[in-house]
């Protein structure tokens, strides 16, 4: 291998790495189940985040072919506010592919229906509910934004659906952002929206690229770290002085399960992870 040869790949492993987390050591791990969400919340589980304003809250929802409804449940899975609760209602919305949860600084839960298995859909939402509580039966006025993605540039791009397959979502600092499942089988892209309007179509401005070990189903963000879950890892990335969401000192767990799409900080040092049929882990950082 001459000079020339060497010098090039050389740089092409740089950049690489400077745009993936594979380098990071891995912690091989057991997940143990420690419950199972009640009825009826555990139906095809596909988001789950904390709500702050309560001591022990968290909000989850089923994925597409679900009810409407998001459950108020117990770090230990049980029915909010009692064993009969159904949940809440969010009327007049259809569940067409919910995929992750998410709360606001006043205390709002984001559900975003942005499933996209077939990178077809031209209708995909965010809707938020203002401030529920776990005794409410129904929401009557939810918050429907219509999302779309920042296209790259390119003469092509203008006549193409630029809709991505998102599963992961997160707020942080005031802003919602997004993370790709996969694009096109390679690479996943963070996406960042600043403002929430009804009556427009809201743009998410990509942030950054980035290579994941495999397809991101979840992600949460509190007590300044973001817990990045794939199908077969958990990601839990660090607050840094960088504008690079994926840089420091970076956790990487990695473990067998059957399918986990929910993940959500309980606090500093622990992180649940949700199987879709309700099946819930702790992880100790």
């Amino acid at each position: 291998m001459n000079f020339k040869t060497t010098f090039l790949l050389l740089i092409g492993l740089t950049l690489w790495l400077s745009n993936s987390v594979y380098s990071q050591p891995t912690k091989k791990i057991d997940l143990k189940k420690y419950k199972r969400i009640d009825e009826p919340a555990r139906d095809e589980v596909s988001g789950i985040v904390k709500d702050f304003r309560y001591e022990d809250v968290y909000w989850v929802h089923g994925d597409s072919g679900t009810k409407n409804r998001i459950y108020a449940v117990n770090e230990k899975g049980e029915m909010l506010p009692d064993k009969d609760s159904k949940g809440l209602e969010i009327v007049g919305i259809k569940n067409k592919d919910w995929e992750d949860i998410a709360i606001d600084n006043d205390g709002n839960i984001l559900i975003a229906d942005v499933g996209n298995n077939c990178s077809c859909r031209s209708d995909q939402t965010i809707i938020r509910v203002k401030s529920p509580n776990t005794t409410s039966k129904s929401y009557n006025d939810p918050e429907v934004f219509k999302i779309t993605y920042e296209k790259p540039e390119g003469f092509l791009y203008r006549f193409l659906n630029y809709s991505m397959d998102v599963e992961a979502v997160f707020w942080k600092d005031g802003s919602l952002f997004v993370l790709t499942k996969r694009f096109r089988g390679r690479e996943t892209k963070l996406f960042r929206l600043d403002t929430l309007t009804v009556d427009k179509v809201n743009e998410f401005k990509l942030v950054q690229k980035v290579d994941f070990d495999d397809e991101v189903t979840a992600a949460d963000y509190a007590f300044g770290k973001l817990a990045v879950l794939t199908y077969k890892s958990l990601w839990i990335f660090p607050e840094n002085d960088t504008d690079d969401f994926f840089d420091g000192d970076v956790m990487h767990f990695e473990f067998e399960a059957d399918q986990v799409e929910s993940v959500a900080f309980i606090d500093s040092q622990t992180v649940v992870i949700v199987e879709e049929n309700g099946e819930m882990y702790r992880v100790q950082l």
